[in-house]
């Protein structure tokens, strides 16, 4: 068995920390033989001070890439293609003039972001210090691989952003996807939480039936579908519920913990295939 639960809004306190009950409930299932396995739009320097509470395992970029926490290594990564990434960019800057980009790079070390990005957003959405992103042009942002590439846009919201984006022809090389933060974030066609969960379930010799799943977010809603079960949290958008099998009590509440415990009293029993 496998447990795949995003952070934020999720396996998170609304603070942004790992709770006592929840780290005794991800250490009680990891010695019950039972990964658990953050999937998340942050890269790894955003795990730093959550790593005590985790697992070996952890897939990041919205599972862009797949680290060994133990060793420091990859386990896989999908990149979106400097070329794919430029035309994506130029077309979505025609239609919505006044957008601007960043990227994530070498395997999250690098963030590559647009002059006038660092104005629209706030620590929490990227864990640094908008004072500290460079101001580059669009180019220079999209003229390497990356594991994805983020939009925002002054003016228009998230859902707008993500109708005009995804009607571009450009979006059939794409997937277009939102954590939660005020941007579009778009990894290459076929890079969803599902398919990285699935990747990683794979090497370790587990199916879709041996998955259970946590999310709140729309770039959840995938995962949640596919995973042999799946909870979505109360606090979580209506996409991710409609997606998932049930319904677990808010990130305020110890959700995630609440279930695991559940889960460990009743063996952890998996899906029917």
């Amino acid at each position: 068995m496998l447990i795949a639960t995003d952070l934020d809004g999720t396996l998170l306190s609304p603070r942004g920390t790992i709770t006592d009950r929840t780290r005794e409930a991800v250490a009680a299932a990891e010695r019950a033989g039972v990964p658990v396995v953050p999937v998340t739009a942050r890269q790894l320097y955003g795990l730093t001070d959550l790593r005590e509470g985790l697992g070996r395992w952890a897939l990041c970029s919205n599972a862009a890439i797949c680290w060994d926490l133990h060793a420091g290594t990859v386990l896989f990564r999908r990149t979106l293609p400097a070329p794919v990434c430029r035309r994506f960019a130029r077309a979505l800057s025609a239609a919505a003039p006044g957008t601007v980009f960043a990227a994530i790079q070498d395997d999250g070390r690098t963030f590559a972001s647009q002059e006038g990005y660092a104005a629209l957003c706030v620590f929490s959405d990227h864990h640094r210090d908008p004072a500290a992103m460079p101001a580059l042009s669009l180019d220079e942002v999209t003229g390497f691989d990356c594991l994805k590439l983020v939009a925002r846009h002054p003016r228009l919201s998230v859902a707008e952003l993500t109708a005009i984006a995804s009607a571009l022809p450009e979006a059939d090389a794409v997937h277009v996807t939102s954590s939660g933060a005020g941007m579009l974030e778009v990894s290459a066609a076929g890079v969803t939480k599902e398919t990285g969960v699935a990747m990683l379930a794979d090497r370790l010799g587990m199916g879709r039936a041996d998955v259970m799943a946590f999310g709140d977010g729309e770039n959840d809603v995938e995962l949640l579908a596919w995973a042999g079960r799946s909870w979505a949290m109360a606090n979580a958008v209506p996409a991710a519920i409609a997606a998932a099998d049930a319904l677990a009590p808010s990130n305020a509440e110890d959700g995630v913990a609440q279930v695991i415990e559940s889960l460990l009293a009743e063996n952890l029993r998996p899906a029917r295939p």
